[in-house]
């Protein structure tokens, strides 16, 4: 018996993986701002990175030898590149359909609705390669164990970056934004160059809004509400970065009995100082077997015998690659 790539073109490669490779990530995936993607074909990397410096060049007159200066300190990143895959079995029903041939109407409908099942795939490894990014940027350490697959990494971020309110922004009386002006000025005493954001949840937003002395210093008034907008101008005009709400969460699933569980990408009670546009590092996505060893995302259809059987499967490689630890400033601020 044949099977999905032999009853529509649709599910056929080079124009299966064309198709899975063209959705686009979900707008509430926002972790390539701060680490974009990048291919490598590579399964490991070993690099050496120049640590941060701004040596202001001598001035030399025409005869004099050009100064040389020491050798800057390197920092070393290593790593490998993790395998990622999710495949759905198509039910008896589901390529049945597909292989009616007298009803052309149910095939198409069949086509369309794998197709979605197999857009769903797609989604779910994207949100194991976003799971990773924030993983990397709010906690500064990867650790993963099921199914016999065990990684522990720390991505290096300094002691001395990662920050707790003294007194929680949900207590009595808290300095918010005597402590956000604090941190934002040890950000820029050790990187030279400010945050771009501060991202953190809704219930940290929320926090600040209602805070009387904030509401003050913002409207000379603690009993006027003050909007998200009206905030970030306020924060603006005072060189400080604008606080940005994500809520975004996965959902895990329990291979042995079916449970599922959501969890947030981003600590509820925690915010993070972030640099836009790649200066932090990249999230690798690497070479797969099933993609002859080439780097992106990769889709394919399995037939299975004994019992005969179709199954859709996606595949990927991917990891952090935390080149300047440094710009990640994270803060625990409710209690």
């Amino acid at each position: 018996m044949a099977g999905l790539a032999q009853y529509s073109e649709l599910f056929a490669n080079p124009l299966f993986t064309r198709f899975i490779q063209e959705i686009p990530v979900k707008a509430t995936f926002v972790g390539s701002r701060f680490l974009p993607r990048e291919e490598t074909f590579d399964t490991h990397f070993h690099e050496t990175y120049v640590t941060r410096q701004a040596d202001m060049a001598n001035i030399v007159s025409g005869l004099a030898e050009v100064p040389l200066t020491d050798r800057d300190p390197m920092r070393r990143v290593s790593g490998s590149v993790a395998d990622i895959a999710q495949g759905y079995l198509v039910t008896k029903e589901e390529l049945g359909a597909l292989m009616d041939k007298g009803n052309e109407q149910r095939r198409k409908i069949a086509e369309t609705q794998l197709l979605n099942k197999a857009r769903q795939i797609r989604e779910n490894v994207d949100a194991r390669i976003e799971w990773m990014t924030w993983q990397a940027l709010g906690e500064g350490t990867l650790t993963y164990a099921k199914d016999g697959i065990y990684l522990q990494t720390d991505f290096g971020i300094p002691a001395g970056n990662k920050k707790t309110a003294a007194t929680k922004w949900d207590d009595v009386s808290p300095t918010i934004l005597a402590d956000y002006e604090a941190w934002v000025a040890d950000y820029v005493d050790k990187n030279g160059v400010a945050p771009h954001v501060f991202m953190t949840s809704t219930t940290v937003i929320n926090k600040v809004l209602n805070d009387p002395l904030v509401r003050k210093q913002v409207t000379g008034l603690s009993d006027k509400l003050i909007t998200l907008d009206e905030l970030n101008t306020f924060l603006r005009g005072r060189n400080m970065p604008p606080m940005e709400a994500f809520d975004t969460q996965v959902t895990y699933r329990n291979p042995n009995d079916g449970t599922r569980t959501s969890a947030r990408l981003l600590n509820a009670k925690k915010g993070v100082f972030l640099r836009e546009g790649g200066e932090i590092g990249v999230q690798l996505i690497g070479p797969t077997i099933e993609n002859n060893m080439n780097p992106g995302i990769y889709a394919e259809t399995i037939d299975l015998k004994l019992p005969t059987r179709s199954v859709i499967n996606v595949v990927a490689s991917s990891f952090p690659k935390i080149t300047d630890p440094d710009l990640i400033m994270p803060a625990t601020v409710l209690a």
